[in-house]
């Protein structure tokens, strides 16, 4: 729905989740855009931190497939950043909004390249997979920029041609937005919907309320209420402490129901 909803923490207790059934499982970014205010991965080079929680959640080792363009900003915030593409720094990247990167904002050459990169990185991905879990995440909003222009949200994930779940924060979760929302979807990436997820509900009552009122008006399931779950206390982004999130996050994921989706593959062939 949006940047800030909580799509990093359901990820990485998915992740964990299947990591400690024993199942082979990778995460996929198209675009990730980090600032100085998060402090997982703060010794690493810039462009191994866009999934580095995620990674460790599925304990493997960040590359550049994982995650092949990233945005670095200098300060929460800036309105631009510097830009890598497998890896490698290639200029400077506007960002729109809550950090959504717009390809249409980018000179031919480096849209050509942004746009190569994430196809080869899920490629690599798909192809080299051991298990059959491969957990791809959004970025900022879907919807935010047009479907043309939204390579994370709305390009890659129709081309992957996986399962779709939405992540709301219950806190602010608006039926009619996210009736706009699924409007603003390609027709193909619709057609992939699988349902809703709910997170940080604090109140069941308003959870239970909500929960009608958005499937009225969407007409897809409420599949998971993942309760309001904080970082554990003394989080400082270092690896000890980052392994005792993904299990808080794991155990929030358990707790929501939302495993019981874990048992059916979700990796389909992608559409060609």
């Amino acid at each position: 729905m949006g940047a800030g909803v909580g799509k990093t923490g359901v990820s990485i207790g998915i992740l964990r989740t299947l990591l400690r059934r024993g199942t082979a499982c990778a995460p996929f970014k198209a675009v990730a855009v980090v600032a100085p205010d998060e402090p997982a991965g703060r010794s690493l080079p810039p462009w191994r931190r866009g999934v580095v929680q995620s990674c460790a959640a599925a304990g493997v080792a960040p590359e550049w497939w994982h995650n092949p363009v990233l945005v670095d900003l200098a300060a929460p915030g800036a309105p631009d950043g510097d830009l890598y593409v497998r890896g490698r720094r290639l200029g400077r990247a506007a960002v729109t909004g809550a950090d959504s990167l717009d390809l249409t904002s980018l000179p031919d050459r480096l849209r050509r390249l942004c746009q190569e990169a994430v196809e080869d990185g899920f490629q690599h991905l798909a192809a080299r997979r051991a298990g059959p879990w491969l957990l791809v995440e959004g970025a900022a909003g879907a919807g935010d920029l047009p479907a043309a222009a939204d390579l994370a949200n709305q390009l890659l994930p129709e081309r992957a041609g996986l399962p779709v779940l939405v992540v709301a924060d219950a806190r602010n979760a608006d039926p009619v937005a996210l009736t706009r929302l699924r409007d603003r979807l390609t027709p193909g990436l619709r057609r992939l919907l699988l349902g809703l997820v709910l997170n940080r509900v604090a109140d069941g009552p308003a959870a239970d309320a909500l929960t009608v009122r958005l499937t009225g008006a969407t007409g897809l399931p409420v599949l998971a209420r993942i309760a309001e779950t904080p970082a554990p206390t003394g989080y400082d982004g270092s690896p000890e402490r980052l392994d005792v999130m993904c299990d808080y996050r794991a155990d929030g994921v358990g707790e929501s129901g939302l495993t019981r989706l874990l048992d059916v593959p979700p990796l389909a062939k992608a559409p060609r």
